[in-house]
């Protein structure tokens, strides 16, 4: 450690006040990972006959948007915190492919682009998912038709920053950068589907599946004693450089310092790169005549996370393990081949299925509000 004079734990000593009034600096370091959406996308509508609806597969693009601005305040927000910080946007772009390799298999997969924002900052997610369907048993009088399906999807960002001042009790940190933050995530559905008429099909799922989150690096910026620092962190330990020449507010100038996010009671690790468990069960109806088709579905999510969950409920802060999702479509063919489309989804609480790398130590609290999309799009079947 290099420093003028100085004490040889600054940043413990500066910072202290966050640790006693159980503020964490988890709450600072942890933010920039904002809220940014549903179970892996669209399980609601999953069927175990998709040759009913389109014989050999299809190619679906589509535009999301948030219906309403998106609340991120949670009950750690001060009371005067203005809207242009809790209160968000989402909106993103998919593109959804799938194909009957044979009669019974089904393989598909998508893409998205989505982008959250607060008027602030500006958060964009890739995601992509990869699914194999094989239907093992087809109806037979009562007897519904049985498909196993595995997939693996996940969604990964370059960085994700904070570039507005993240103020905790006894410190403020001007700007933070997660660098790489990805989730991946392994799931098996087993579908069945019962085909009540010619027009008309009702499906009940089940699945269960496992969940991982990663990061490449955790960098920060903060002021102490009038002079700007870059902190950077590996694992639990932080270290501290001097960003430029300064003469601080009187006294010896600190110009690089150690220190370990563990003498606050903050893992890091283990509260950004949780690894879990879920499942989830659900139901929906098909119905389709020669020009139209129409859909509705319900799904129920739960998750048992590692770590992270544990970490918040010691701390009295909100922990959400639960999601329901109701999603109805419409589709209109204007051309034998050829539907646009209308989809919505209605969640009780925010992207925590969805998109799991937003769930955090500090972003928890936002996952309490509900969300509902619109997506608009064109579909080709063939």
């Amino acid at each position: 450690m290099t420093t003028d004079q100085s004490p040889t734990r600054p940043l413990a000593r500066g910072w202290a006040p966050i640790a006693r009034r159980r503020a964490r600096l988890a709450g600072a370091l942890l933010a920039v990972v904002a809220p940014a959406t549903w179970a892996a996308p669209l399980d609601a509508l999953l069927t175990a006959t998709p040759e009913r609806a389109d014989p050999r597969g299809r190619i679906e693009l589509g535009f999301d948007k948030a219906v309403g601005a998106i609340d991120f305040s949670t009950s750690a927000d001060p009371s005067e915190q203005t809207p242009s910080i809790t209160q968000g946007d989402y909106s993103g772009v998919q593109l959804h492919a799938a194909w009957r390799a044979t009669d019974r298999l089904w393989l598909s997969g998508g893409l998205w682009q989505r982008r959250i924002n607060n008027a602030v900052d500006r958060f964009d997610y890739r995601s992509w998912q990869a699914a194999g369907q094989y239907r093992f048993n087809d109806a037979a009088g009562a007897m519904p038709a049985f498909a196993l399906r595995l997939s693996g999807w996940g969604n990964s960002a370059s960085e994700t920053a904070a570039t507005t001042p993240v103020r905790v009790p006894g410190a403020v940190l001007n700007t933070v950068t997660v660098a790489n933050p990805s989730d991946r995530n392994l799931q098996a559905d087993l579908v069945a589907t019962w085909p009540l008429s010619s027009q008309l099909d009702v499906t009940g799922l089940l699945s269960v599946g496992s969940t991982q989150l990663s990061y490449g690096g955790l960098t920060a910026t903060t002021s102490i004693a009038g002079c700007d620092y870059n902190l950077q962190f590996t694992g639990n330990d932080i270290f501290g450089n001097l960003i430029e020449p300064c003469s601080g507010s009187g006294g010896a100038v600190i110009k690089q310092f150690y220190d370990s996010s563990g003498d606050y009671g903050v893992d890091v690790a283990r509260e950004i790169a949780w690894s879990g468990r879920f499942m989830q069960a659900g139901v929906n109806a098909q119905w389709r005549n020669d020009v139209w088709s129409l859909a509705g579905g319900y799904l129920y999510y739960t998750i048992k996370r590692d770590d992270v969950d544990d970490i918040l409920a010691s701390r009295g802060n909100p922990v959400y393990r639960h999601n329901h999702q109701l999603m109805f479509e419409a589709a209109y063919k204007v051309h034998p081949n050829l539907s646009p489309f209308i989809r919505a989804q209605i969640n009780s609480n925010l992207f925590f299925n969805d998109i799991p790398v937003t769930y955090n130590a500090s972003t928890s609290g936002s996952f309490g509000t509900a969300l509902s999309v619109v997506t608009i799009g064109l579909r080709a079947g063939f």
